[in-house]
C-alpha cells in the first residue's frame, strides 16, 4: 500500500490491511512521514501490519511547497520497492495513485482508493479542471476503483464503471461492542477527527464561553489544531487534546454527550462528505450536530438522529446547545432513533466487498496451501 500520511494509524488503511491479512494476505504500507513525528519508527509492525516510513520534510497545508519533498517521497518508494516482489499495488487518495504513475511494474493490478472527491477541494475553476484532469488519468491507469460513495461513482466514466468497488466509511462494530456513556453533570459535546477548519471550530468555542453547564472537547490533529491549541486558554470549559489513536475511539465516545459534525458548505467536499465519525455516531448511538445544507442534514431528518446549524452563525449555535441543554429528553428521543440503525453501517457488513479484487490469497501462500493438503 501506498499512505501519503504517517499512518497514525489512518483508521481506513488500518482496517482494509486488517481485513487483508485476516485473509492471509501479506501487507506492507509505505508511508509518507513528512513532518516527522514517527523518525523513531522507520519500521515497525502493528498488528501484523508491515510499516515503512519515509521522511522528506514537507509541512501540512503548504500545498504546492510540498511538491519537491513529494518527489523525494516518489523516488524513494521506487528505489524501496525496485527488488521486491509484490501481487498487488494499493494506493490510497490521488496522491498515492500518483506515485504509482512513477513506480508501478508491468502485470501488477494497480487499486485506486478513492476516500474523498479531490476536485471539490479547491475553490478555483481552474485548480478544479486540472485535479479532475489527473483523477480521470489515474483512474484509467488503475485496474480497481474503490468509491466511498455513490456522488463520486456518478463521476466515473463509463469505460471506468467496471472498475468500481463500493467501500463507505463504516466503523468497525468489534471496535464498538457494549459501548456505555460515562456520567457526567455537564453536557459534553466534542469534535473528533481531523482538525481542518479553524473558523467553525472557534464558533462552537464562542458558543459555550459563558455556559458552566457544558463542555467542549476538540479531538484530533489537522492544519487548524496549533491555532486552536493558542486559544485554549481564553476558555475555561474548552479542552484541546491534540492527537488520539485508533485505541482511543471507544473511550472518547463514552465520554461524548453530542458529537459536532459541523463544516463550511462553500467547500462541495465538505458539501458532500459522509465522514466515519458520521457512522460512529450511529453506532455509538451519539446524536450529532451538523452543518444546515449539507448532505448530512438530509441523512439526519431521515432518522431524526441529531440537529443542524448554521455553522457560521455564534448565535444560533448557542441557542440550539442551550435548548438541548435545557430539554435532555431531546437527546434521549434521538439516541432512540439511533439505536434502531446502530448497526445498519458496519465495516463488518462491506469489508467483503475488497475480495472483488483480491480474489484469491498471493502465489507463496497459495503454495504452501497445497502441500499442507498433501
Amino acid at each position: 500500500m501506498i499512505l501519503t500520511n504517517k499512518f497514525g494509524p489512518d483508521e481506513r488503511v488500518y482496517k482494509e490491511a486488517k481485513y487483508l491479512i485476516e485473509k492471509g494476505f501479506d501487507v506492507e504500507i509505505i508511508c509518507w512521514d513528512r513532518e516527522n513525528e514517527y523518525i523513531a519508527k522507520e519500521t515497525e509492525i502493528y498488528e501484523g501490519i508491515k510499516i515503512k516510513r519515509f521522511y522528506p520534510y514537507a509541512k501540512y497545508g503548504t500545498r504546492l511547497k510540498q511538491i519537491k519533498a513529494f518527489h523525494q517521497f516518489i523516488k524513494l518508494c521506487k528505489g524501496y520497492l525496485e527488488g521486491k516482489e509484490y501481487d498487488y499495488l494499493h494506493c490510497h487518495d490521488l496522491d498515492g495513485m500518483l506515485v504509482s504513475l512513477f513506480i508501478k511494474k508491468k502485470n501488477i493490478k494497480t487499486i485506486f482508493d478513492m476516500h474523498e472527491m479531490y476536485e471539490l477541494q479547491k475553490a478555483n475553476k481552474r485548480s478544479r479542471r486540472l485535479i479532475r484532469l489527473l483523477v480521470k488519468i489515474t483512474q484509467n491507469k488503475a485496474d480497481f476503483i474503490i468509491y466511498v460513495n455513490d456522488i463520486q461513482a456518478k463521476t466515473i466514466s463509463k469505460k471506468n464503471k467496471n472498475k468500481l468497488i463500493y467501500l463507505p466509511n463504516y466503523p468497525e462494530r468489534s471496535r464498538f461492542n457494549n459501548i456505555s456513556k460515562t456520567s457526567s453533570d455537564k453536557l459534553r459535546i466534542a469534535f473528533i477527527g481531523m482538525v481542518r477548519c479553524f473558523d467553525e471550530m472557534k464558533n462552537l468555542m464562542e458558543a459555550v464561553k459563558d455556559i458552566k453547564e457544558i463542555e467542549v472537547s476538540l479531538h484530533g490533529e489537522g492544519v487548524a489544531y496549533t491555532q486552536l491549541k493558542k486559544i485554549e486558554e481564553n476558555y475555561s470549559n474548552v479542552k484541546v487534546t491534540g492527537k488520539f489513536t485508533i485505541d482511543h475511539i471507544n473511550e472518547l465516545y463514552q465520554e461524548t454527550d453530542i458529537l459536532y459534525s459541523v463544516y463550511p458548505n462553500s467547500i462541495p467536499q465538505y458539501y458532500f462528505a459522509f465522514p466515519v465519525k458520521f457512522f460512529q455516531t450511529i453506532i455509538t448511538k451519539t446524536p450529532v450536530i451538523v452543518s444546515k445544507g449539507s448532505i448530512l442534514e438530509r441523512f439526519l431528518k431521515k432518522y431524526d438522529i441529531g440537529f443542524a446549524v448554521e455553522g457560521g452563525n455564534i448565535d444560533e449555535i448557542k441557542t440550539l446547545i442551550i435548548k438541548i441543554n435545557s430539554n435532555k429528553e431531546l437527546l434521549q428521543e434521538k439516541k432512540k432513533n439511533l439505536e434502531k440503525i446502530q448497526y445498519e453501517y458496519c465495516w463488518e457488513l462491506i469489508s467483503a466487498n475488497l475480495d472483488k479484487i483480491y480474489e484469491t490469497p498471493p502465489s507463496d501462500i497459495k503454495l504452501k496451501i497445497k502441500k499442507e493438503q498433501f
